[in-house]
């Protein structure tokens, strides 16, 4: 029996047993019925503070179909994308997955141009020259292959606040992480300045990329690299089940922070602002790598947003705190009021600055462990012909044949 229902059944049995006792006893004092009912009660407490400290095991629900958008239309090339992501179980595991197929489009609101992004993998991205320039509001349209549509509210964008300088320092115990082994990880700590206008209300936000120098451009498990893709094949032998393939030419990996970083002038404003922290770059692998640093300058409904992101992300409300506020964007589907859609179109005013680290000479241990590299057998091989061992470096989100600027 729960607690709620014993808890009623006691009160309940409780207020017999003292109607009873007081029709036949009419001639006790009403003194004697007080201490009896308190002592009710107290027992009535009892049972409500045993009951409390009782476990409650968290049920939840996971539904399917939930679409999750994330956007930025960026002042400076090569940095606005769109992620369409939908909930559901693969294998028995709940998660999400990138949406192919979708039509996506940068609307500008006051001219009526419309930019089509083009599907790549795991995103959609504009033409690489594409940017936004201030005083202008653009918006976001999707429609997805069974038809939903999703709109956002239209974002202005605003006068960006430029990086006056950016630093790095190496720490060998950057980081702890549990979901890695549960010890502190190497890495850099990304630092800027920048000079706050004064008289205004500013809302920043940072990002960066990472660029490694990529050696490998596919790895096919169980298939061979063949008309741009792996394809299922019979590996001979007992070793490794899987092959390489190398880039065909210069190529980089692109990483993307794990958090996010924010801040507000209200107590700074007009000020200059040195060595504020804005990011924390993991050791990886031990490659040479170039960072460009991406300040966002916000309207405040788009900051509101990120900082309820941030507290979701980071998880740092404590036990004993009310749970951070509704994570609502700005997109919606404009057929049915009903359906939400998570997620945010922001216009982003944006300055950048690069700086170049070597790290050939740091100690610890990277946190990727490379595999054994294995390439096609190039005698005798029992492949269709031409044996293969490159691959094509695909312009992505997460990869690029592009030189970084800075690079050394």
């Amino acid at each position: 029996m729960g607690l709620r229902r014993s808890l009623f059944w006691f009160w309940q049995g409780a207020t017999v047993f003292l109607v009873t006792f007081n029709n036949q006893t009419t001639k006790m004092s009403s003194s004697i019925i007080s201490k009896v009912s308190s002592l009710l009660f107290l027992i009535l407490l009892f049972f409500i503070a045993q009951g409390c400290t009782d476990p409650v095991t968290p049920e939840f629900v996971l539904r399917e179909g939930l679409i999750f958008v994330e956007s930025i239309a960026a002042t400076v090339p090569k940095s606005s994308f769109v992620t369409i992501r939908r909930s559901g179980f693969e294998f028995g595991v709940y998660g999400v997955r990138f949406v192919s197929g979708a039509t996506c489009n940068f609307e500008n609101v006051i001219t009526g141009e419309v930019v089509l992004l083009t599907e790549t993998r795991n995103s959609y991205l504009p033409p690489e020259d594409f940017f936004v320039q201030t005083g202008e509001q653009w918006k976001l349209t999707i429609q997805l292959v069974d038809g939903k549509r999703i709109e956002s509210a239209p974002e202005p964008v605003l006068q960006p606040v430029p990086i006056s300088d950016i630093s790095i320092q190496y720490d060998p115990e950057l980081v702890f992480r549990e979901n890695l082994g549960g010890e502190f990880i190497p890495g850099h700590q990304v630092s800027i300045d920048f000079q706050d206008p004064a008289d205004t209300d500013n809302y920043y936000y940072w990002t960066y990329r990472s660029f490694e120098n990529l050696e490998f451009c596919e790895k096919c498990e169980m298939a061979i690299w063949r008309d741009g893709e792996c394809q299922p094949a019979e590996l001979p032998g007992r070793g490794r089940r899987y092959y390489d393939y190398a880039c065909d030419i210069d190529c980089w990996r692109i990483r993307f922070p794990e958090s996010i970083a924010l801040f507000d002038d209200r107590f700074t404003d007009g000020k200059t602002i040195s060595k504020l922290p804005v990011g924390d770059l993991l050791l990886y692998t031990k490659e040479n790598m170039v960072v460009e640093v991406q300040q966002f300058s916000l309207t405040p409904s788009a900051y509101d947003y990120y900082k309820v992101l941030k507290d979701v992300v980071d998880n740092n409300s404590g036990l004993n705190a009310p749970p951070p506020a509704a994570l609502v964007g700005n997109l919606s589907n404009p057929d049915d009021s009903e359906d939400f859609v998570f997620g945010r179109f922001t216009a982003a005013a944006t300055s950048t600055a690069s700086i170049f680290i070597s790290r050939r000479l740091i100690e610890e241990q990277a946190i990727e462990r490379m595999d054994p590299v294995v390439f096609e057998p190039q005698i005798n091989s029992p492949f269709p012909p031409p044996v293969t061992v490159t691959a094509p470096c695909s312009e992505n989100r997460n990869r690029t044949a592009v030189r970084p600027d800075k690079w050394q």
